[in-house]
């Protein structure tokens, strides 16, 4: 399994109160989200901790509009970077 570390610029106001469910449903074969961690300084920073299970499956879903969708439920704006470890 592979772990990621994604390093996004989020929106708060936007996030829904289903958006860990949301996105469970969409990426949940393809990978689970261990934390998500607050940034010390900026609140619309975070990183996320996945165990990813297919990386290309992972990467697809985020592709379609219902990925594009999910992302957005869960107040993401944007992946300022990323950091893989097989």
């Amino acid at each position: 399994m592979t772990q990621m570390i994604s390093i996004a610029r989020i929106d708060r106001t936007k996030m829904s109160d289903n958006w860990e469910e949301t996105n469970r449903a969409l990426f949940g074969a393809d990978a689970s989200v261990e934390a998500i961690l607050p940034h010390a300084e900026d609140p619309n920073q975070v990183a996320v901790v996945l165990d990813v299970k297919d990386l290309e499956g992972m990467r697809a879903a985020t592709r379609t509009p219902e990925g594009d969708a999910a992302m957005r439920d869960g107040g993401f704006v944007e992946q300022l970077c990323y950091f893989i470890q097989d």
